[in-house]
């Protein structure tokens, strides 16, 4: 499997540096196949209207299932989105807090072999401001956990990059990290734990929780892989 988690950080660079959005699309497929997933979408919150294309920053999926039961309907009325506002980490897609009038759509779903999927927030300063969805090819709800951490990665890495290739940001910043946050990201980049991270730098894991608490801050990030991946975006962090 190349997909591990001492690769990401190599994966984040990768992917933040791809020059189109079909290049960035290819590369996240690639590296999702090698751990299960073959139906993926990044998506941005956006009150442009309620066209797909509005709302899709791209896709790889089979046969339009995502776009027939994700974005069927009114898109700011879906459940998922509604979720995605208040969620900071991902959740399983068949697991969506929903009204009882919503039964019926993942009934349907589930009916027609839409398979379950890890559904990955984008976290913004008020509120998600995208997420990703990822289908498990074997519809395995464990397997989904267990790479949870690197979809993740992916997924917001790809989103960034998406989002920057769609609407460029008018000039690049760059947010100052400490030394000591930096090993601490590498760390985290890595999949590492804070007790990982605590005994390979000397520190408690207290101490690391901290210092990622501190980098988030700075980054306005709201979980550590959205921290590592802001950072190397801006240029702050080279792994």
């Amino acid at each position: 499997m190349k997909v591990l988690k001492t690769h990401l950080p190599k994966v984040i660079n990768e992917l933040l540096c791809e020059p189109t959005v079909d290049d960035v699309l290819d590369h996240m497929q690639r590296d999702l196949r090698e751990i299960g997933i073959e139906d993926f979408g990044v998506f941005r919150f956006t009150y442009e209207g309620l066209q797909l294309e509005k709302w899709l920053l791209g896709a790889r999926v089979e046969k339009g299932r995502f776009a027939q039961h994700v974005y069927k309907g009114e898109l700011q009325d879906s459940p998922v989105f509604r979720h995605c506002k208040e969620a900071l980490e991902p959740f399983f897609w068949y697991d969506t807090p929903h009204e009882p009038y919503d039964d019926e759509r993942f009934k349907r779903a589930r009916e027609d072999g839409v398979p379950e999927a890890l559904v990955v927030p984008v976290p913004g300063p008020k509120g998600a401001i995208g997420a990703g969805w990822f289908g498990s090819a074997t519809n395995s709800r464990s397997e989904l956990h267990n790479h949870r951490f690197t979809i993740q990665v992916i997924c917001i890495a790809g989103f960034y990059r998406l989002k920057d290739l769609v609407a460029p940001p008018e000039e690049p910043t760059q947010s100052r990290l400490s030394k000591r946050e930096r090993e601490i990201l590498v760390g985290v980049a890595k999949g590492m734990s804070s007790e990982e991270i605590g005994d390979m730098l000397h520190l408690s894991d207290r101490t690391v929780d901290w210092h990622i608490e501190q980098a988030m801050k700075r980054l306005d990030a709201k979980n550590r892989v959205q921290a590592v991946v802001l950072a190397m975006q801006k240029g702050a962090l080279t792994i």
